[in-house]
């Protein structure tokens, strides 16, 4: 995982990783703070784009329905191959099946799994609503 905001990186840093990632066989998964952010890492290919206002993670606060659309049509109007993965304040299966029924590739959440009451039905909850939004998608 690049980019993230606990470690940012410039364009230059980021091209270079990516390239040194595909020439070895690597995939990529790179963080964006913002959906202009999100269009400028996209035009470095990587596999996958993390659109994440860094002021959502930890909260428990998904994005919002009209950001999350925006940040994956950002992204694929550069390069409809590279996957979207929604993260930020994805605390429950709710916004886990909003997120990709909304259209994104998948999902991600680490504090809204460690700070669960039960990790393991949470995660549970999360996979089942995965698998509950793509269907609904795809219909």
């Amino acid at each position: 995982m690049l980019n993230h905001c606990e470690k940012p990186m410039t364009l230059a840093t980021l091209r270079k990783t990516i390239d040194r990632a595909d020439a070895i066989g690597l995939a990529t998964i790179v963080c964006a703070d913002s959906i202009a952010e999100a269009k400028a890492v996209a035009q470095l290919r990587p596999n996958i784009v993390v659109p994440e206002p860094t002021e959502l993670i930890g909260t428990g606060q998904a994005s919002d329905l009209d950001y999350v659309m925006q940040s994956i049509d950002a992204v694929k109007s550069v390069d409809p191959d590279i996957l979207v993965l929604q993260g930020a304040g994805i605390s429950s299966g709710k916004h886990v099946y909003d997120v990709i029924y909304a259209g994104s590739d998948a999902s991600g959440s680490s504090s809204g799994v460690v700070c669960a009451p039960d990790m393991l039905a949470m995660v549970d909850e999360m996979i089942a609503a995965a698998r509950e939004a793509w269907d609904a998608r795809h219909k």
